[in-house]
């Protein structure tokens, strides 16, 4: 349907309601809030539940005591009645009475009254006004003697912030009116499963009592559900059926009307607004008011939906309106929570955008965050806020914790999500696989120190070198005896010792199951100059005819060098040693006869060196020393 005809067919519309309204168009023009009358009455569905023209007559029968009740000060005054205070003699109490006024004594003013007396008679609820009698006063005119009020007008209320905190006790004013609503839902649907539409709800019929009673007035154009001939209502929040033109009032034209009450909570005005008569029929016709951004989404919705156009799209009835205020005020605590959480995210994201992100407060924030959702989920457990907010703190946490490099924590956190996201699960996978890379580096680190520290196999290279040390300290000592008896064979006699000793060598290797690096690599060292001994001394006696007296020198500057490299290389603590054999070598040199005592000696110092660098106090001091070089950052 083009434009053009919708806007064709809401003027034509507009102007057959126009011609409806007749002569009361231009009253209520005047003043739009106030409830339209009916006109004269005719048999329809627009009579009260309970009418008859022959009741005036039957109230004149019944005897009462004119004294019974006594009439105070005004409290007010409507269309076509007056209310005072009373004072009710039998009882002793204070009433509210509503009477006629003068100048609108007529028989349908009567009726109306008198079917308002019924009508309200027969709906005993709590929040509906109870009546305590119907009669006549002495000019004959009929009275109802309701229970009186004390407290304000729920548009008092909504008008005024301070009467509204007199009433709510600093309560959250938003909910202190949705909880008024809600009596007022109860109210209606109660009346509807009598077959009563009000048809005039809005604030100025609501009364709150000093003790948060809350109170439906008015049943004045109360009528059974039906077709209607006669508009009435009040103009700024009326349902579009309730305008005429052959449609059905209903329970959910009621339901309009809690809508518009509820957009009044939310607007701070009634939903029909216009600059003139037809502005205001067209804001009817259309039924599509705009709700303050700033209102909660729900309510919006939910107000937005009792004030469709169409009934039938409409809740159902006032209890499920009453219901859905209901769920949205038990919502509500959550979507607090989730707007406070939200706070905490949008720092989280802050903090982890930043080039150096603070780990430890993106943390204790992001526990917040969560803490708050959890909590929003608890109470709310379908909170889109809730849930989308915590996706997205998990989401960015996984991200940070797998650039972190901490796939464990990643994964965890990822486990928290509902819904799988393969995207998510490549990082974390991704950095598992970089975190069992780095674990073996770390693993093999760990064995190098492991390896490299003194303190492994500290015992083991001790007990060796000294028993060594002891066992090259003697054989010099038989050196000479041997010379002297087989004086072509000196050069030979360290050879079978020097196997001898490999031999043990291997043995202790295998028996003791030698695990420490360095001490693997002494024996290696130590095997290897021994096995490489013998075979240096028999290519020099093959080759060049060593002088067996000679072998000594030879010796001497052979494991120089070998002490040597491995001082350098192995261990610097044992540096004494190259310099005890260099030593040797000069005291072998200068004096040939005490050549092996030499020998024996260098070994002695050799064995005791090594005894006391591989003692306990002597490695923890070495450890103690490292330390201080690396603290401060020498590397000798």
């Amino acid at each position: 349907m083009s434009a053009a005809l919708q806007s064709s067919e809401l003027e034509q519309t507009i102007r057959a309601h126009l011609q409806t309204l007749g002569s009361l168009a231009a009253t209520i023009a005047k003043n739009p809030r106030a409830t339209v009358p009916l006109s004269k009455r005719t048999p329809s569905a627009d009579a009260p539940p309970h009418s008859g023209k022959t009741a005036l007559a039957a109230l004149k029968k019944i005897q009462r005591d004119p004294n019974a009740l006594h009439i105070r000060e005004r409290l007010g005054e409507g269309g076509m009645g007056v209310v005072h205070v009373g004072h009710q003699i039998a009882l002793d109490r204070r009433v509210a009475v509503k009477t006629l006024r003068t100048e609108h004594m007529s028989d349908d003013n009567v009726e109306s009254l008198l079917g308002e007396a019924w009508l309200a008679g027969s709906l005993e609820h709590p929040n509906i006004v109870p009546i305590y009698d119907l009669g006549l006063d002495t000019s004959g005119a009929p009275q109802l003697v309701m229970k009186r009020i004390e407290g304000d007008t729920w548009s008092d209320l909504l008008g005024d912030s301070d009467i509204a905190n007199r009433h709510s006790v600093d309560r959250d004013p938003l909910e202190f009116h949705l909880r008024v609503l809600i009596q007022v839902c109860n109210a209606v649907h109660f009346a509807h499963s009598r077959d009563v539409i009000h048809r005039d709800l809005k604030p100025d019929n609501v009364m709150i009592g000093d003790f948060g009673e809350v109170y439906v007035l008015d049943w004045g154009v109360a009528t059974r559900p039906g077709p209607i001939k006669h508009i009435a209502g009040t103009l700024v929040y009326m349902a579009p059926e309730m305008l005429g033109g052959g449609c059905d009032i209903t329970a959910r034209t009621d339901v309009y009307l809690l809508g518009a009450l509820l957009y009044e909570i939310l607007a701070s005005k009634p939903p029909h607004q216009g600059e003139n008569m037809q502005a205001m029929l067209a804001s009817i016709v259309l039924s599509a008011p705009c709700i303050p951004d700033a209102a909660p989404p729900e309510l919006a919705a939910l107000a937005s939906r009792c004030m469709r156009r169409d009934p039938e799209e409409r809740f159902e009835s006032a209890l499920a309106v009453r219901r859905a205020i209901e769920l949205f005020l038990e919502h509500r605590g959550a979507t607090v929570l989730a707007e406070q959480a939200q706070t905490k995210l949008a720092e989280l994201e802050a903090i982890l955008a930043a080039e150096k992100p603070e780990v430890e407060r993106a943390y204790n924030v992001f526990g917040e965050c969560r803490f708050g959702f959890r909590q929003a989920l608890r109470a709310w457990k379908d909170s889109d806020m809730a849930q989308l907010g915590m996706r997205r703190a998990v989401t960015a946490m996984v991200k940070f914790e797998a650039a972190q490099g901490d796939a464990r924590a990643a994964a965890l956190l990822l486990s928290e999500l509902d819904e799988r996201d393969p995207v998510l699960e490549a990082l974390v996978e991704e950095a598992r696989h970089r975190a069992e890379l780095e674990a073996k580096s770390i693993e093999k680190l760990r064995k190098l120190e492991k390896d490299l520290d003194p303190r492994e196999g500290r015992r083991t290279r001790m007990l060796g070198a000294v028993g060594f040390g002891a066992m090259w300290t003697l054989v010099p000592f038989i050196a000479p005896y041997w010379a002297a008896r087989y004086p072509g064979y000196e050069t030979l006699l360290s050879v079978p010792f020097s196997i001898v000793s490999i031999l043990a060598m291997a043995i202790g290797y295998f028996v003791f199951k030698i695990r420490s690096r360095i001490t693997k690599q002494l024996i290696s060292a130590f095997a290897f100059g021994l096995a490489a001994q013998p075979v240096c001394l028999l290519g020099l006696v093959w080759c060049v005819h060593l002088d067996p007296s000679k072998t000594v020198l030879v010796l001497m500057g052979y494991w120089f060098i070998v002490m040597g490299l491995i001082a350098a290389s192995l261990e610097r603590r044992l540096a004494p040693l190259p310099i005890a054999y260099i030593g040797g070598f000069f005291i072998a040199l200068k004096f040939p006869d005490y050549r092996y005592d030499a020998v024996a000696g260098v070994n002695f110092v050799s064995a005791l060196t090594a005894g006391i660098v591989w003692s306990r106090r002597a490695t923890e001091r070495a450890i103690e020393r490292e330390k201080i070089r690396e603290e401060r950052g020498t590397m000798c």
